[in-house]
């Protein structure tokens, strides 16, 4: 019988939260995905290249971006060192989000692994592009559209389109008061880096928040 159960998206974006808040690895942003995984695990990141060097087969992983493996009795995440930071970054994370959530690959049926994947992508958003201070962003008159996340998070921008896709499907308000934890701390400890990138307005001007209201409109 197919294992059908639903993704944990809460258990996903709390451990993203907990790591935000708790990290000293994570200052500012862009974010270093090779610091926090040394902080938060003995897992090391090794390169494709470093790879064929240990004489392992990287066309065994049935992945271009980056794996997470045993090797030699300790666990390397794997990455293409050929992709730009900006691909890369979401690779690390994501397979980094494998041990943090405790993904068991010992289950090999297809929808297990479809739910550990979305789960991760899920955990690397969050790790990236935080939802608390992107909708501060918002709050404070900002357009949050590739070319902002790109520029400010060091994301593709396939990871922006989704991020903000998946942000017009989110209802803050939905959430758990557990996924609500962290909030304020988050704001407080990434103040420096949301003053820089988005000023707080002092006043209020009314055609800019028709305009910005126009676009969360458009989300729904």
């Amino acid at each position: 019988m197919p294992n059908s159960k639903k993704p944990d998206f809460s258990r996903a974006y709390s451990k993203a939260n907990e790591i935000l808040v708790k990290s000293s690895a994570i200052q500012t942003f862009p974010l270093s995905p090779k610091d926090l995984v040394k902080e938060q695990t003995p897992i090391v990141c090794r390169s494709f290249k470093k790879a064929r060097k240990y004489g392992v087969d990287i066309t065994a992983f049935g992945s271009e971006s980056a794996i997470i493996m045993s090797f030699q009795g300790k666990k390397i995440i794997f990455y293409d060192e050929t992709k730009p930071d900006t691909h890369n970054r979401f690779s690390i994370l994501h397979e980094l989000g494998h041990e943090i959530n405790g993904h068991d690959f010992s289950k090999k049926d297809e929808d297990t692994y479809h739910r550990y994947e979305v789960e991760t992508n899920y955990f690397a958003a969050q790790l990236l592009m935080p939802e608390q201070i992107l909708r501060e962003c918002q709050n404070r008159g900002a357009r949050i559209n590739r070319f902002f996340l790109q520029t400010n998070f060091g994301v593709s921008a396939q990871a922006a389109d989704k991020r903000i896709e998946t942000l017009a499907r989110t209802n803050v308000e939905w959430r758990s008061r557990a996924e609500k934890e962290f909030d304020d701390i988050i704001l407080i400890k990434y103040a420096d880096f949301l003053n820089r990138i988005c000023l707080i307005r002092n006043t209020y001007n009314f055609e800019d928040e028709y305009i910005r209201q126009q676009e969360r409109n458009s989300w729904f």
